[in-house]
């Protein structure tokens, strides 16, 4: 097979999924949705929109990508607050 810098894009899987979400968000959406359309003139389906938005999320989480491919990463556990000085009294 030939190595090529393009990878495939052809082939999908499909999944379908329910998605409950609240007044607000749904609300989001088709503000977001209008938006799309106005900035690109062309109409967005729920799926193709959600789809792209989870694609992006994932792609620009440095952790996920990180697990993902096997890297180990620092963690990222809490930092301890640091202890307050005595406080200082005059007498």
């Amino acid at each position: 097979m030939p190595e090529i810098a393009l990878p495939a894009f052809h082939v999908t899987t499909r999944s379908k999924l329910t998605v409950e979400i609240n007044h607000e968000l749904a609300q989001d959406l088709e503000r977001y949705r209008a938006f799309y359309k106005q900035a690109y003139d062309a109409e967005v389906s729920d799926a193709d929109l959600l789809r792209e938005m989870a694609r992006r999320f994932m792609d620009g989480d440095r952790e996920f990508q990180a697990a993902k491919h096997g890297i180990k990463t620092r963690s990222r556990t809490p930092r301890q607050a640091a202890t307050a000085a005595p406080e200082r009294t005059e007498g």
